[in-house]
């Protein structure tokens, strides 16, 4: 089962999605993919900043919001993202402030993280990353 970044999901709306995110959202169903409420949010930023914003919206909720199980971001995942930033950054690795959430998202149901940003959970101990994108 898979927990799908925000750079994973918006290819669903690009006029020329990539192949390999495509193929692999294809051969699962919305009963193995989840997103995570930060990923809503970016998602939902993303689109607020465009001058179509309201259409642009409706597409997301209508070809992709349905696609995925939507996780909440949880008192346990919110304490272990925290942890895992700390150490992150005394380990010389500072991260941005939604990765580590992302991760312990993963982390706390169990789920493969899918994003085209793999390096960025490399020092993650314990997560599995995969990269679904065709060129990469």
């Amino acid at each position: 089962m898979y927990l799908l970044d925000t750079n994973i999901l918006s290819e669903v709306v690009r006029r020329h999605p990539d192949a390999g995110v495509v193929r692999r959202l294809g051969e699962n169903t919305s009963a193995s993919l989840f997103g995570s409420a930060v990923t809503r949010y970016e998602l939902r930023y993303g689109a607020a900043l465009r001058d179509d914003a309201d259409d642009f919206w409706a597409r997301i909720a209508d070809q992709l919001l349905p696609l995925v199980t939507w996780v909440p971001v949880t008192q346990a995942v919110a304490e272990r993202a925290g942890v895992l930033a700390a150490s992150l950054r005394r380990q010389g690795r500072p991260c941005g402030s939604l990765d580590p959430l992302l991760a312990a998202t993963a982390l706390e149901a169990g789920l493969i993280l899918v994003t085209r940003n793999t390096r960025h959970f490399e020092p993650v101990p314990g997560i599995a990353v995969e990269n679904w994108f065709a060129a990469d």
